[in-house]
């Protein structure tokens, strides 16, 4: 049958083995410092393992290949442990996979293995610094405030915080900013941040990087943020913010321009261009 599954490119592979940690199924391993597909039956083809590659070796291609198993999945799964099972469980729950997650949630009751909590609570339930808020500036002149008041104009920044369907985003230009630029850049809030709404994100060491997949295609979708911009630092590990953000508006069924800013170490803009 023809489905989604990932392609490696071994020539952009370095080994780093982020996309096999970021494999809740096990079909990514590192063998011979390369990361291999080692089975084509356990892999979902819904590319959480994209995102985690900092060379951009792994993409999503639809080709012939054996239909997705689930219970064979979970008989390779649940000997792993709790843990594993539950980023299993969090990873189909997170990208909408109903049919395979009751597939699971029956395999595992039928086997009699206790399930584990695997849907976060809602934002409200949890840190209160997670919380949602609009925040407003008081009106000045311009010029007496020029490199003094932040330009920032809603709370939380980081990827994993936001919602998606937080009113703020609706029809905004949006700004996707890795973690280190800010620091890089002494004018990037007057020069970058003025009118846009901001999302932080680090595609080198952040976790579960699927969910920013979902929710960068709910805010092109849902919220249909006018245009993106992403800034990325010039290191290479940084391009992965990129192709997150391209991916995303290939999944969506709306489409948004991206402009990409690369920032140098030295704050400088290395290029900036409409991709």
């Amino acid at each position: 049958m023809e489905r989604q599954i990932i392609r490696i490119d071994e020539e952009k592979c370095d080994g780093c083995g982020l996309c096999a940690q970021g494999c809740p199924e096990g079909a990514l391993q590192m063998i011979d410092g390369k990361a291999r597909l080692v089975s084509e039956i356990t892999c979902d083809g819904l590319g959480a393992c994209v995102g985690d590659c900092p060379q951009g070796a792994i993409t999503v291609e639809t080709r012939e290949a054996a239909p997705y198993d689930e219970r064979l999945t979970l008989d390779g799964l649940i000997p792993k442990g709790v843990n594993t099972l539950k980023a299993h469980l969090k990873h189909l729950h997170e990208h909408s996979q109903t049919t395979f997650l009751n597939q699971a949630l029956d395999y595992l009751k039928e086997l009699n293995v206790a399930i584990p909590e695997y849907q976060e609570k809602t934002m409200h339930q949890g840190c209160p610094g997670s919380a949602p808020r609009n925040l407003s500036r008081p009106t000045a002149d311009p010029v007496a405030q020029e490199g003094l008041t932040s330009q920032l104009t809603q709370w939380p920044v980081q990827l994993h915080l936001i919602s998606p369907m937080n009113p703020v985003f609706e029809k905004a230009d949006l700004l996707i900013a890795a973690d280190c630029v800010a620091f890089a850049m002494a004018d990037f809030n007057q020069r970058w941040l003025t009118g846009k709404k901001l999302v932080i994100a680090c595609p080198k060491l952040d976790q579960n990087q699927s969910v920013y997949l979902d929710k960068l295609t709910a805010l092109i979708d849902e919220a249909q943020v006018n245009t993106i911009t992403v800034m990325i630092m010039e290191v290479p590990c940084c391009g992965g913010l990129l192709r997150m953000a391209q991916t995303a508006v290939e999944r969506a069924t709306r489409k948004v321009p991206i402009k990409a800013v690369v920032v140098g170490v030295d704050g400088e803009i290395r290029k900036e261009a409409w991709v």
